[in-house]
């Protein structure tokens, strides 16, 4: 039977995320890829030009999803909710966290792009919540990169299977840590 070479842009990606998931980023190859499709890597590279873009149009999508985890409405707090997805994307999502996370071959720009989407969400977060109204940028700026390191470390974590929290308890330490940063942001008179 005749391999066909033709593939979409779309059924290369939907099959990388099948083997992402099942095998992890390693399994991520031309020829994988080309087997699990029943064709030969001509249809890879001729939608992607290479395997790194091909990662990286794999990490799009998966920043994509976590910027839709990230909008639910957990709770009655914008900025809590987007810890809170964070969170739950690297619980539920542990390849497509890692791909997006935990990848060292990114290009800078692409690694630029994924920061400057979340740090514009976390900013329109703390404009829009009358708590921080007047808080000065140098002081939101500071919350923002506290919070960062936070939310990132417990996420990466719950990723690699260390800690394995509930919803109830992410919720918690989240509520705890958002607290103990506003206070000591407050206490230090961040401009």
């Amino acid at each position: 039977m005749a391999r066909n070479p033709n593939f979409s842009k779309e059924e290369i990606l939907n099959t990388t995320y099948r083997i992402l998931i099942q095998d992890g980023v390693k399994s991520i190859t031309a020829r994988n890829i080309a087997k699990e499709l029943g064709s030969s890597t001509i249809s890879i590279y001729s939608n992607f030009g290479s395997m790194i873009n091909l990662r990286n149009e794999l990490s799009r999508m998966a920043k994509n999803k976590l910027l839709d985890i990230t909008k639910v409405e957990y709770t009655e707090q914008r900025l809590l909710n987007i810890g809170i997805g964070i969170c739950i994307f690297a619980k539920k999502e542990k390849a497509l966290f890692r791909s997006i996370f935990l990848r060292e071959d990114l290009s800078k720009e692409f690694i630029d792009e994924i920061i400057t989407d979340l740090k514009n969400l976390i900013i329109s977060g703390f404009k829009e919540d009358g708590r921080y109204k007047d808080f000065p940028d140098g002081a939101l700026e500071w919350m923002l990169k506290k919070g960062w390191w936070f939310v990132h470390g417990y996420a990466s974590l719950i990723c690699s299977g260390f800690y394995n929290p509930t919803y109830e308890e992410i919720e918690k330490e989240l509520r705890d840590m958002g607290s103990v940063i506003v206070h000591a942001c407050m206490d230090r008179k961040i401009s």
